[in-house]
């Protein structure tokens, strides 16, 4: 797949984070395991996928944008319910930036990136 070939959320649902030894970590595991529940978000031009383990210790958030150009999103808005949260970054390429509505992720074009929270 070429690096600007879109990347479909339900392929996006079924990736893992790309960061070496991310996914030994049991809390970050348990969340690509059988029991979790995966939810698909979209949220304008950029597709997102929510791994939530079982026992709803963390989630794994993976944003793709298919696009062209650099794409950003509100994750306050995307997850309203994790607003007040912390995110970590696992593995992509991204950067962030504060607004007063809450935290900007922003993505490259064809840009993929997995984040993690703790509930």
């Amino acid at each position: 797949m070429s690096p600007l070939t879109p990347t479909p959320t339900h392929a996006l649902s079924h990736q893992a984070p790309a960061l070496s030894g991310c996914l030994s970590k049991p809390h970050i595991a348990a969340a690509f395991a059988e029991d979790a529940t995966v939810r698909e978000l979209g949220a304008g031009s950029i597709e997102g996928v929510l791994h939530e383990p079982a026992d709803r210790s963390r989630v794994v958030l993976g944003l793709h944008n298919p696009s062209a150009t650099e794409a950003r999103i509100n994750l306050s808005a995307l997850l309203p319910e994790r607003a007040d949260g912390t995110w970590r970054f696992l593995s992509g390429s991204m950067h962030t930036s504060d607004a007063t509505d809450g935290m900007y992720v922003h993505l490259d074009a064809a840009g993929t990136t997995w984040l993690t929270a703790a509930s």
